[in-house]
């Protein structure tokens, strides 16, 4: 079995303590790097012999960002790197997108002393991995209709609009509908990506935002 170098990153120290001191047990893994924001995190990859990155959803970092934009741009520049996204949403719209882009293996934190070596271990067999309490949370969507993504280009507007803190009234003046229709197409985008409130909503746009490196 051939050892996995792995980084860590998480912009909570005691976060990233717990996991080095998780991942010392394995005698097949070395930690070669830690980061606490995703700009060191990204002008370092470069220069480090790693193969496995274990990284926190939400990260601070200007330049390159986190969430979804900071794995696309990761995945894109350094393909090689197999990533292990470690997070504490549990909104299923978050985790089916994590998921859709083709990462190694996603684990909650309040799982992640269990589930942490079982994704490692899975990807040393070239296996991706789900946690049970993921896999769970996006049944529960998908039995309840949730989780079609596919928006219409309206609905697209209206909730890149909303994303922007324009409340419902403001986008139908906006965009001139009506108020009924705004918030119809609202609700229906939101049945699509399998959220319930505007918080989880909200959650979900900004995880997915795009910058101009997202585009690179």
């Amino acid at each position: 079995m051939n050892d996995l170098n792995v980084i860590i990153a998480d912009d909570h120290p005691i976060v990233l303590f717990g996991i080095r001191k998780s991942l010392e047990q394995i005698e097949w893994v070395n930690v070669v790097g830690e980061f606490e924001d995703s700009t060191a995190l990204i002008n370092s990859l470069s220069m480090l012999d790693a193969n496995v990155l274990i990284t926190d959803l939400s990260m601070p970092g200007d330049k390159y960002g986190d969430g979804i934009t900071l794995i696309k741009y990761i995945k894109r520049h350094y393909p090689q790197l197999s990533i292990i996204v470690l997070t504490m949403k549990n909104n299923p719209a978050i985790l089916s997108t994590v998921l859709d882009l083709d990462i190694a293996g996603i684990v909650l934190k309040q799982g992640a002393p269990t589930d942490l070596p079982k994704a490692l271990a899975a990807l040393q067999n070239g296996k991706k991995f789900t946690p049970e309490s993921v896999t769970k949370l996006l049944e529960k969507i998908s039995a309840n209709g949730y989780g079609d993504k596919r928006l219409s280009p309206k609905e697209s507007k209206v909730l890149r609009l909303f994303a922007e803190g324009f409340l419902v009234t403001e986008i139908a003046k906006k965009l001139n509908r009506s108020i009924k229709t705004i918030s119809s197409q609202k609700k229906s985008a939101m049945m699509k990506l399998g959220v319930e409130n505007d918080i989880a909503l909200l959650n979900y746009l900004f995880s997915i935002s795009m910058t101009p490196l997202d585009r690179e």
